[in-house]
């Protein structure tokens, strides 16, 4: 056991699985009807972290209060890490390649992306395949109708919902330009870069690494706003 279990439950608790579980206990739930809230994927790990700690319904105001700072702490956090692609070695910080990798296969609930061209080359092909695998995470990709070609996407990623953007009206399709990645509600990277192989080694693109669980929940409600309107689901 963590010789620091609240620092242990802080570093795993996302914002909104803090502040669910604190409403909860608050309300008189027995641990294990508050512990419903987490993903099924995480419960047992939570449950664990709650009693390596001593909270629970046995003391909910106390648990509350942990739980309320932990979501607070994480609320008011702000990382800005410009992320870069250039070619060879000239990017220094943040390489835009190791950045996307390792955020969607470290995702824990959830991944939702958006780009306009998306090849089998580029380093996300296999990172979100990898992610959609995983028990209890959830992935959400919007391409570009005509560059994204969506219905390979979603060959390539089966357990994933790929959407495609729509057509206007008049007949004509609406471009999908939107490039960036969020990750748990909480982390997003926006770039300038598509998912494809030069994107992410070769062209010298910028973006920008956000830890803010408040613009991560505006993006995928304002995606999914869109749903019928601006995007319709790819074929299978």
């Amino acid at each position: 056991m963590s010789s620091d279990p609240f620092g242990a439950l802080g570093e795993y608790l996302t914002a909104n699985e803090a502040i669910g579980l604190a409403v909860l206990l608050e309300a008189g739930a027995h641990t294990a009807h508050a512990l419903r809230s987490i993903n099924t994927g995480r419960r047992e790990r939570v449950a664990n972290l709650l009693s390596g700690a001593r909270l629970g319904h046995a003391d909910p105001a106390l648990s509350a209060a942990v739980l309320r700072a932990v979501a607070g702490a994480k609320a008011v956090h702000r990382q800005l890490v410009p992320v870069w692609t250039m070619p060879g070695n000239e990017a220094t910080v943040g390489h835009l390649t190791g950045e996307f990798h390792r955020l969607v296969t470290g995702a824990r609930l959830s991944v939702t992306c958006a780009t306009y061209n998306f090849t089998k080359n580029s380093n996300m092909w296999h990172a979100l395949r990898l992610a959609s695998e995983q028990p209890g995470v959830s992935v959400c990709v919007y391409v570009d109708c005509e560059k994204g070609d969506s219905g390979k996407v979603k060959a390539q990623l089966p357990l994933a919902t790929v959407y495609r953007s729509a057509q206007l009206s008049d007949g004509r399709s609406i471009v999908s330009h939107a490039k960036f990645v969020v990750v748990d509600r909480e982390i997003v990277l926006l770039t300038s870069a598509n998912f494809s192989y030069n994107a992410e080694t070769r062209n010298i693109e910028f973006g920008l690494l956000i830890q803010d669980n408040g613009l991560a929940t505006s993006i995928e409600s304002t995606m999914s706003s869109k749903h019928g309107s601006l995007y319709m689901l790819a074929n299978g």
